[in-house]
């Protein structure tokens, strides 16, 4: 496989990422001080509300929302439990009004506020440092028994009071050496954040930058180019990566756009309906809940049966889902909404498809199977806002329904609007062409019905500089004369 990463710096201070695999853009990040990553963030804390019959906290970190804490994401709750003690209350930790250390461990989402947990752990590059983590872990991916038993021992040796490391799977290449320096430099940075006298609620450690989560992430002989348009970041870039990859950064000149090759792709993710190669398309709904793809058939022309035609589609939607989930970073529940397929083969088929594609993706992803409606349910772990979240913002007109009125929605909201004017003379109205023409549709004008109803004359002028979204609005309301002078200076000034 090769990859590609594309970095790009803008003059609003936001950092954008893509990477591409194949061509393919696969991963896209934005990182800015409007919109900072908390995930790995420690902040100095303060208990706002204890709710036991939630078992929860909710903590306030400085942010807009406050954070929310469960009792099993606490130090001394982790340390009873291991001693047998699991039903004790939350209340019998924590109170409200008091201060505690808290990292983020989930971003914020819609209404809720990031998670926390007081279980703090310091990422290095060969292991995870945890200051009260108790003992060693490793990663599964070192299945060499000898070598477990030995990195375990080791580290062992270099553990002090209630301390813990996770070994990454670098570690397992990593000389002794290196661990240990690493594990120095972790103990002392959690240390300092301790003797730190900051005010409540503040940050104490930043969480990884986006540049050292993709140097972590994406540090291996995989990486094809580096592509960046900012000296300090190809400076960056060339003193962190290892000499096997410094060669593999390229610096772009400054009238080169790193996106170009990529930026339709770009677009058409931010987009609900997509199409695919072969005719069909896929259309993405949102909600708090879970998030829903439909499979349809579409422009399929082929000339093939039923269930080839449903097999085909399926097939390269499953490829196309895959590679969406990762671009626009969905997270939580997931179903597939496939189209329906007679064999239990071809399901089977499909969902090989599915978990195969989803071995690229570094997100933990877990493939639940059809269920008895036939839609393919997925859970993605949320490591970070979606995109849409990061570059879109809510339409103040349809308010997030993707709807507007009809016409006739919009006369009668007009309908209602006026009929709370009731008791002037006389109401001066500007509105788009289509809606002037529903009241005076027929010679039993809509108008007049509207007007006696209203007992009150209405003057509508026809405009087409009004929105769609926002077809008319009420100039004026009072005596019939002073609407027709106002009627009069709107002519003269057209």
């Amino acid at each position: 496989m090769t990859k590609t990463i594309r970095m790009k710096k803008t003059s609003l201070k936001r950092e954008a990422v893509v990477i591409d695999e194949h061509g393919k853009a696969v991963e896209w990040y934005v990182e800015s001080e409007f919109i900072p990553n908390l995930i790995g963030s420690v902040f100095k804390a303060k208990v706002e509300k204890v709710m036991p019959n939630m078992q929860a906290a909710f903590v306030s970190i400085g942010g807009e929302k406050n954070g929310f804490l469960h009792r099993d994401e606490l130090v001394a709750y982790q340390r009873d439990a291991r001693n047998g003690n699991e039903e004790r209350s939350i209340n019998q930790y924590v109170k409200a009004g008091s201060e505690m250390t808290v990292q983020v461990t989930k971003e914020s989402d819609g209404t809720k506020g990031p998670r926390l947990t007081e279980i703090i752990s310091l990422p290095g590059h060969a292991i995870v440092y945890l200051p009260e983590g108790h003992g060693v872990s490793l990663s599964k991916k070192i299945r060499e028994e000898e070598k477990r038993q030995s990195l375990a021992d080791y580290l062992t040796s270099l553990l002090q009071g209630d301390e813990g490391v996770i070994v990454r799977t670098q570690g397992e290449k990593a000389t002794r050496a290196d661990i240990e320096e690493e594990m120095r430099f972790l103990r002392a940075l959690w240390k300092k954040t301790q003797t730190d006298q900051a005010q409540v609620p503040s940050q104490l450690f930043q969480g990884s930058s986006l540049i050292e989560q993709l140097i972590k992430r994406h540090c291996n002989e995989e990486l094809h180019e580096w592509f960046v348009d900012e000296y300090g970041d190809f400076l960056m870039l060339k003193q962190l990566l290892p000499a096997s990859l410094k060669e593999r950064v390229r610096l772009t000149a400054g009238s080169e756009d790193v996106f170009l090759s990529v930026s339709g792709q770009l677009q058409k993710a931010m987009r609900r309906h997509l199409w695919l190669k072969n005719g069909g398309y896929l259309i993405f709904d949102e909600t708090e809940a879970l998030t829903v793809v439909d499979v349809n058939s579409g422009r399929y022309t082929k000339k093939a049966t039923k269930s080839q035609m449903a097999f085909e589609v399926n097939q390269q939607a499953a490829v196309e889902i895959c590679r969406q989930l990762r671009l626009r970073n969905y997270s939580g529940m997931i179903l597939i909404d496939f189209i329906e397929m007679e064999s239990e083969k071809a399901q089977r088929d499909i969902l090989k498809q599915v978990e195969e594609e989803l071995l690229q993706d570094h997100i933990k992803t877990s493939v639940k199977g059809f269920t008895k409606l036939g839609m393919l349910e997925l859970t993605r772990r949320k490591a970070s806002l979606p995109m849409a979240e990061m570059v879109q913002q809510t339409c103040p007109t349809c308010e997030g329904s993707g709807r507007i009125l009809t016409n006739h929605g919009f006369a009668f909201q007009l309908e209602n609007e006026l009929a709370q004017l009731r008791g002037v003379e006389c109401m001066l109205v500007k509105a788009r062409p289509e809606l002037v023409h529903l009241f005076h549709e027929n010679e039993a004008s809509v108008l007049k019905r509207l007007e006696s109803w209203l007992n009150a004359s209405v003057l509508l002028v026809s405009t087409n500089q009004l929105p769609v979204e926002k077809p008319y609005e009420i100039l004026f309301q009072g005596t019939e004369q002073a609407a027709k002078n106002r009627l009069k200076t709107l002519t003269n000034n057209d």
